[in-house]
C-alpha cells in the first residue's frame, strides 16, 4: 500500500475545483499524507471534515472512513481515482455541511480513532468540527488540524496545544497532529482550562490584596480561594 501512497503523492490528482469550475489541488502536504498513512491501521474508524487526497489515503490504508463534504462531484472524482487502483476500500461520504452532519450524528461511528479537521475554515467551523467529534475520540486517538496558521483555525490549535488532555505530536507543513492523552475532567467550567489561566490569575491579583472588600462576584472569590488551596 505504501506504493499507492507514493503514486498518489507523485500524481497529485486534483479533486477540488474553483468556483468557475477549474480543477484545483488543495491537499495537505505530501509528508503530512505520508505521516497520516503511517497512523492508520486497517479497520480503524476515521473521519474528516472536507475531502481530498487525504480521503484517498484513508481509503488506501483500509480504514472505515467517513468524509463530510457537500461537494458531490468531488466525491465522485475521489471514488473514480480509488477505483483505478483496483482495491477494495470503505469510504462513506456525507453530503452535508459539517455543522449539520456532526450534531445529527447519522452514519458517524461512536468511536473515532483519527479525526482530520479540514472542512470549512471560516470561524467557527473548525471549533465546531472539534467540539462534535472530540467526545468520540478515545485516549490515544488522533486529531489533525489542517491550515492551523490561519487565524480562524489557529484558535483551535492554540487551545489544544495548551490543554493537558492533548499532546502535540508534530506539525508537518500546515497540518498539526494531536494525540488525546486523557479524558477531560471539567468541574470548574472555564477555570479548568489552561487557555483561561492568565485571565484567572489576573482576576486573582485584582481580588488578592482586597479580598475582604472585593466587589468581585462571590463565585469568583470562592474559586480563587480553591485555586490557592490546590
Amino acid at each position: 500500500m505504501e506504493a499507492l501512497i507514493e503514486r498518489l503523492v507523485s500524481e497529485q490528482p486534483h479533486f477540488h475545483a474553483w468556483p468557475d469550475g477549474r480543477s484545483a489541488n488543495w491537499s495537505v502536504a505530501s509528508d503530512a499524507l505520508r505521516f497520516l498513512f503511517e497512523q492508520v491501521r486497517p479497520s480503524m474508524n476515521t473521519l474528516e471534515t472536507g475531502a481530498g487526497q487525504s480521503t484517498a489515503v484513508f481509503g488506501i490504508a483500509g480504514a472505515h472512513h467517513v468524509a463530510i463534504t457537500p461537494d458531490r462531484p468531488q466525491a465522485d472524482r475521489i471514488r473514480a481515482y480509488l477505483n483505478g487502483f483496483g482495491i477494495s476500500y470503505d469510504v462513506t461520504f456525507i453530503h452535508e455541511s459539517s455543522d449539520l452532519a456532526l450534531p445529527a450524528g447519522r452514519g458517524i461511528p461512536e468511536r473515532l480513532d483519527i479525526v482530520l479537521i479540514d472542512g470549512a475554515h471560516r470561524f467557527p467551523f473548525p471549533i465546531l468540527d472539534w467540539h462534535y467529534t472530540e467526545p468520540r475520540v478515545p485516549v490515544g486517538g488522533l486529531v489533525a488540524v489542517d491550515d492551523y496558521r490561519m487565524p480562524s483555525v489557529r484558535i483551535l490549535f492554540d487551545f489544544l496545544a495548551a490543554e493537558k488532555e492533548w499532546e502535540l505530536i508534530t506539525t508537518i507543513g500546515a497540518t498539526a497532529f494531536f494525540r488525546k492523552v486523557c479524558m477531560a475532567k471539567n468541574t470548574g467550567d472555564w477555570s479548568d482550562q489552561n487557555i483561561n489561566k492568565a485571565h484567572l490569575e489576573q482576576a486573582g491579583r485584582t481580588i488578592g490584596p482586597h479580598r475582604g472588600k472585593s466587589r468581585a462576584p462571590l463565585f469568583l472569590q470562592k474559586l480563587m480561594r480553591k485555586t490557592r488551596a490546590d
